[in-house]
């Protein structure tokens, strides 16, 4: 929601892809009101910075995904007791890893995603020490800030497979 205009991003973005081709949604929510306008636009999830408990109710309500932002294991206990979907570690980078671990020690049934400092340098870090998945942003798309898209699809398939090689090596 930093992005001016973005309710309406998100209604086009739904009038393009509206064949489920890809889940559309919104992130820096900081309130139930624009969670409602971004989920009556379209859009799937919501992302917050912040743990906000109106947020996690009305997405719960209408049905939609919720991923709050937390800092600590009190939040981590208040978003899932709200019922979040998912609970997003922000901003990530603060940390590094190890606030993954320190937080599965005690609550190793929590879904925690990292978002903020993640990259392909440090993604198997972030899996390896118990992320059931990474968000990752400007490591993602720094190619299409200088129109090279094919360099985007290049760091998906990178980070794919550092992901995949972590899991692997942690079956093992």
């Amino acid at each position: 929601m930093t992005v001016p205009g973005a309710i309406d991003v998100i209604k086009k973005l739904t009038e393009i892809y509206n064949n489920n081709e890809i889940l559309i949604g919104a992130g820096s929510v900081l309130d139930a009101e624009t969670a409602r306008c971004c989920i009556l636009a379209g859009a799937e999830y919501i992302v917050g910075p912040a743990l906000n408990e109106e947020v996690i109710r009305l997405c719960n309500r209408y049905q939609k995904i919720v991923i709050p932002g937390v800092m600590s294991v009190t939040e981590v206990v208040k978003a899932m007791e709200a019922d979040a979907d998912v609970v997003k570690i922000f901003p990530a980078a603060l940390f590094g890893p190890k606030i993954i671990k320190a937080i599965k020690d005690p609550l190793p049934q929590s879904p925690l995603l990292p978002i903020g400092g993640v990259d392909v340098d440090n993604v198997t870090e972030w899996i390896k020490a118990g992320s059931f998945a990474v968000g990752v942003g400007s490591a993602l798309t720094a190619g299409a800030k200088r129109g090279d898209y094919e360099k985007v699809t290049e760091t998906a398939k990178e980070f794919i497979e550092r992901i995949k090689a972590a899991r692997e090596e942690m079956q093992m």
